[in-house]
């Protein structure tokens, strides 16, 4: 994972794999990347985004699905991949300091 923070907001990426260690063509590779941009103080827009290439879906069942039970959500279905995008605002307010832990609250065992 790599984060690169500055005064104008964020960039993070990362690129993660697994796999089974009985059966190396049983594996999860993927990828995100995304952005926290400051409008003005307070205010951030979000743009994130991924990829994932699930090679490892051993729990499905070997039987065929019927349309029904796929829109409701009985059965899944094998995918070679999945793709993601999120938009959205964020509003942050309060203290500067709103992360320093009270000293009352710290409890000596």
């Amino acid at each position: 994972m790599l984060k690169y923070i500055v005064n104008w907001g964020s960039i993070e990426g990362a690129v993660y794999g697994s796999n089974y260690l009985h059966d190396f063509s049983l594996f999860h590779l993927g990828t995100y990347i995304g952005a926290d941009i400051r409008i003005f103080k307070g205010l951030s827009f979000n743009l994130w985004g991924g990829f994932d290439m699930p090679r490892d879906q051993i729990a499905l069942k070997k039987e065929t699905s019927s349309v029904e039970d796929v829109l409701t959500r009985q059965h899944e279905m094998e995918t070679d991949y999945n793709f993601w995008v999120n938009l959205g605002l964020t509003y942050t307010f309060g203290s500067i300091y709103n992360n320093v832990v009270n000293p009352r609250f710290d409890m000596d065992f």
